[in-house]
C-alpha cells in the first residue's frame, strides 16, 4: 500500500502525468492494483514486469488533492496533506 501525500496548495491532476514506480523484491505474480478503491487495468493504468518486478503507473492515473491549511488562534498554520492510496496485491 502506497499513501501518496500532497502538502502543496494545488492538486495533482491527471494532466500532470505523475507516475509512481517501484521494484518489488521479492517479485510478485498475479498483480492487481487499485487507486483510491478503483481497479486499474494492466496496460491502461499500470505496467508490471514479472521478470524484473518493475511496477509503474501510467501517465494520467495518479491524482492527489491539494492540502488544506488552517490558522490557529496564535497565527500558526497547520497543514493537512491531501492523500491518495495505491494498493498493489500479488502472490510471492
Amino acid at each position: 500500500t502506497f499513501t501518496i501525500s500532497n502538502t502543496g496548495n494545488t492538486p495533482i491532476v491527471a494532466t500532470d502525468n505523475a507516475i509512481l514506480t517501484d521494484i518489488f523484491d521479492p517479485i510478485l505474480s498475479d498483480v492487481t492494483a487499485t487507486f483510491n478503491g478503483i481497479a486499474l487495468t494492466e496496460g491502461v493504468g499500470y505496467s508490471y514486469n514479472e521478470a524484473t518486478g518493475l511496477f509503474s503507473t501510467l501517465d494520467g492515473q495518479i491524482t492527489v488533492p491539494a492540502a488544506s491549511f488552517t490558522v490557529g488562534p496564535d497565527g500558526s498554520y497547520t497543514v493537512t496533506p491531501g492523500t491518495s492510496t495505491l494498493v498493489i496485491t500479488g502472490t510471492i
